[in-house]
């Protein structure tokens, strides 16, 4: 595309209702530069059709919103579109920007998707949803699950961890049946998580030495540990150096494939994904994405 353009998509109801005043001032600022169309989807599927209409016209495409916006506009694009996804955060996690150098301030952010450079990036796929940083089943999968059917009046990390500390002690171990790259695995487990990124439940860093432009996927497995050491080593999960722990594993793989369980709950990027059979695949230098120099 010869000259730039940008196709705004912000969730106005992100960060509390924090999306819309961000999302106006980027375009504000945006406009003085480019030429830029701003929408404000109303539902997923209003998003999807927004995406899928416009984003070929572009070759910006800047999202204001959290974690569930950015997943859902990248499964839109689809992979290698040709597109660039800029991000400005107004979530309650943003667990993704915390892999990629946007800068910390609005300010920075706008500067970024104006004068930034080109990153491309892996990608997942499992059972055909795209993610962008990753995938978790069992403990954490169980915690999206409590939030979708046990309302609280708390919200963000709030309610998060109000549900996190209500199962955490009494989570049983379920039984995983895996192939990690065809290498048949089976173990009682916590949790799972597949990532491209690393931090997820907006803050803890499971899977900490991923990166997201190496072709695979950090897979961090967490076994029998008893309600006290569970309490014990939250903060360890908090700073990424759980992996120390006996009673957790780190592999680095391609493909995984998770059988079905139907004591298996599991989240996509945050989102709600249901319990497996699962398929997942990393899609390399499927992404781009504009990044601080």
């Amino acid at each position: 595309m010869d000259q730039r353009s940008f196709l705004l998509i912000a969730n106005p109801e992100a960060g509390r209702g924090r999306g819309k005043k961000i999302a106006e001032k980027v375009r504000t600022t945006l406009q003085a530069h480019f030429p830029v169309t701003c929408c404000y989807p109303v539902d997923e599927k209003h998003l999807w059709e927004i995406t899928k209409e416009k984003a070929d016209g572009h070759s910006d495409i800047v999202v204001v919103g959290g974690d569930g916006t950015i997943h859902q506009v990248v499964n839109a694009m689809g992979p290698n579109h040709p597109s660039t996804l800029c991000i400005v955060p107004a979530g309650t996690g943003n667990d993704f920007t915390k892999v990629v150098d946007i800068g910390k301030t609005l300010y920075d952010q706008i500067n970024t998707i104006l004068n930034g450079k080109t990153r491309t990036i892996d990608l997942g796929i499992c059972n055909e949803r795209l993610f962008i940083n990753g995938v978790g089943i069992g403990f954490d999968g169980q915690i999206v699950y409590e939030m979708l059917h046990r309302k609280t009046w708390l919200s963000g990390h709030a309610a998060y961890y109000y549900h996190v500390l209500r199962i955490l002690a009494g989570y049983k171990e379920r039984p995983f049946n895996l192939l990690l790259d065809s290498i048949q695995y089976q173990k009682d487990l916590i949790l799972m998580t597949v990532g491209n990124g690393t931090t997820f439940g907006g803050g803890f860093k499971l899977t900490p030495n991923a990166a997201i432009d190496d072709g695979l996927l950090d897979i961090c497995l967490v076994g029998k540990l008893s309600p006290l050491r569970r309490f014990l080593n939250v903060p360890k999960l908090s700073n990424g150096s759980h992996l120390s722990l006996p009673e957790i594993e780190e592999r680095r793989v391609k493909e995984v494939e998770v059988k079905g369980n139907d004591l298996l709950e599991a989240h996509i990027d945050g989102e709600y994904l249901g319990k497996p059979p699962f398929n997942i695949k990393v899609l390399p230098k499927a992404l781009s994405v504009r990044v601080r120099h």
